[in-house]
């Protein structure tokens, strides 16, 4: 890689901010595959550890998919996970720093806890990292750190498209986002990564324009912030991320992030839980909880990912900086086209470690990697200076496009002005009247050609004058609305609404496990009717739900009104036709009433 390219990753690196409690930072690939044994799963499912530990390197890693052509690869950093007896020592003698959050249940309905507890059974009978296996992740990593405590991005510059993109690339030995945060998955080994978009000019200097990050639940055009956008945090030429804790998540904001995994359900299903969910949040008031983004879908297993900021910050003009490791398609490691961790086969693939920054899981070339114009959404948008230059031969082929019709139309203006002096001459001689209609036909014709011309001119020249717009607004250096590309916005809750409640902990945490074990003891003991008894325990939860929450007092005033509406309702059906004889006397007097009135302002007796 060129001097200059290192210069480039040097001047727009990023600075990452993690959450207090943070463990697992950016680090070499080297040190890590040196740790790993290599496996290979044949076409019958058998698994081959094919190197031990510490006879790997990363130089020849990638000779392996020649070697092994007919095995599925994969890496594994923790042979041992921890056992329960060595686990538990390990975490009263670990100096990991401490994390507390309010429960993330507390910020969900009892419904949304009901399906996340489905979660939780599956992954009994989903592959997931064997318990253990993070503890024994933190304690090789530490004697990592121990021998090199710097901080590692690789990072290579591509040149696509008319962009100069600096990619950075953060490689961390460990994803622990379930076992230590509470979120969706564990699984060895994590690539996160993030852009910035360059127009590079002729004088090899250089104009930041976008910044692009990975990210759960945004892509396209939706990962990428412009340079001037207010919410991108920046220190000089240097964007600011915040990295989830666990998941390592790039962020833009400083926050809690209410993430949410969405269930396959069948179509019937999935309406069936709608109309629960109305029920539950509309009608009984119970919401999802304070704060909570309401576009959450609801058959959704509700994360939180804490990108708080108030961790360990790496990068320029903090504490900590980072080492650069430079990185193209020549890189041995590169080529490695299996899994950079344990393969635990999840049907879900939340638990399966990745694989490396150029393939996918599925040995499909990488798009980020391959193309990251258009992992950013950035395929349709050219470059500042390349855009200049594309507007002004726009321009010029309007132009060109808009000459050539003018011309068009004088020679059909002459043509038709001759048909028009023919038929008034044929008409003055007396000449038949099947040779007037064809001469007329055709000067008919020309005209009708002429006027589609004539649309088609304005067509362009309005078309031209919003390249002249477009140009002129290029050359002011005035770009517009800095967020107009922007269709989904994930945003972090607001902290004043995230209800930080001790009893509220508690009850989310025993809710669902009560509600099975009452459904349960109902079902055995027969002490009532089901039906009676399913109405006691809802009737409970949703008093017991308001009481935590603080609504108790609205949930009586909902259901005095609802039952108010009953009423009205049994009353109606019960007294059907006192209610429509008073009705049709009613609207009979409302008719004479209008009636008499439209006599005294017409005058009629």
């Amino acid at each position: 890689m060129p001097r200059h390219d290192m210069d480039l990753l040097r001047r727009y690196e990023p600075i990452v901010r993690y959450t207090e409690g943070e463990y697992f930072f950016p680090m070499r690939v080297e040190p890590y595959v040196a740790e790993c044994d290599l496996w290979g799963v044949g076409a019958d499912g058998r698994r081959t550890r094919l190197v031990p530990a510490g006879g790997l390197t990363a130089e020849a890693l990638a000779s392996w998919g020649a070697r092994a052509p007919d095995q599925a690869l994969f890496l594994r950093f923790v042979q041992e996970p921890l056992s329960a007896i060595a686990l538990a020592q390990h975490r009263q003698h670990t100096d990991r720093p401490r994390f507390a959050a309010p429960s993330r249940l507390a910020r969900v309905g009892v419904i949304a806890r009901l399906i996340d507890a489905g979660f939780d059974l599956s992954l009994l009978v989903r592959g997931t990292v064997p318990g253990g296996t993070v503890a024994a992740g933190e304690v090789k990593y530490a004697a990592i750190r121990r021998r090199d405590p710097r901080f590692y991005y690789h990072g290579r510059v591509v040149r696509q498209a008319g962009w100069t993109i600096c990619h950075y690339l953060f490689f961390y030995a460990v994803n622990d986002w379930r076992s230590s945060f509470q979120g969706a998955n564990d699984h060895e080994a994590d690539w996160e990564q993030c852009f910035v978009f360059l127009d590079e000019h002729a004088d090899d200097s250089t104009t930041p324009v976008w910044f692009a990050r990975a990210a759960h639940d945004e892509v396209g055009s939706d990962l990428r912030r412009r340079w001037d956008d207010p919410l991108l945090q920046r220190d000089g030429d240097h964007p600011i991320i915040f990295a989830g804790a666990g998941s390592h998540a790039a962020y833009i904001e400083p926050g809690e992030y209410l993430q949410s995994v969405p269930l396959r359900l069948p179509g019937w299903l999935r309406s069936l839980a709608s109309v629960v969910s109305e029920f539950w949040t509309t009608t009984l008031g119970q919401g999802q909880g304070e704060g909570d983004d309401r576009s959450t879908p609801f058959a959704a297993v509700p994360f939180v990912d804490y990108a708080r900021g108030d961790g360990l910050a790496i990068g320029p003009g903090q504490p900590d900086g980072w080492i650069p490791v430079l990185i193209d398609d020549e890189t041995p490691w590169i080529g490695f086209d299996g899994l950079f961790g344990l393969d635990t086969e999840d049907r879900l693939a939340g638990e399966r470690a990745p694989a490396g920054p150029r393939w996918a899981r599925d040995g499909r070339p990488r798009q980020s990697w391959v193309d990251p114009v258009a992992f950013a959404g950035l395929d349709a948008t050219p470059s500042p200076t390349r855009a200049l230059a594309v507007l002004e031969a726009e321009a010029r082929e309007l132009d060109e496009r808009a000459a050539v019709d003018r011309t068009a139309a004088l020679e059909l203006e002459e043509r038709a002005q001759r048909l028009g002096a023919r038929v008034a001459a044929a008409r003055a001689a007396g000449r038949s009247d099947t040779y007037v209609r064809t001469v007329a036909a055709e000067r008919d014709g020309a005209i009708e050609e002429l006027r589609a011309i004539r649309v088609g001119l304005d067509g362009l020249i309005a078309a031209r004058a919003d390249i002249a717009k477009e140009m002129d607004r290029a050359q002011s250096g005035d770009p517009g609305d800095p967020r107009a590309h922007l269709q989904l916005v994930v945003h972090p809750q607001d902290p004043s609404e995230i209800r930080r409640s001790r009893l509220l902990d508690i009850w989310s945490a025993l809710s669902v496990a009560a509600a099975i074990l009452l459904l349960g003891g109902l079902l055995i003991t027969d002490l009532a009717p089901w039906w009676v008894g399913m109405i006691v325990i809802l009737a409970g939860f949703v008093a017991i739900e308001a009481l935590v929450r603080r609504r108790f007092l609205q949930l009586l005033l909902d259901l005095t009104v609802g039952l108010a509406i009953v009423g009205a309702a049994i009353l109606l059906v019960t007294n059907l036709g006192l209610f429509i004889a008073v009705g049709l006397l009613g609207v009979g007097g409302i008719i004479l009433r209008d009636n008499l009135r439209e006599v005294r302002l017409t005058g009629r007796r």
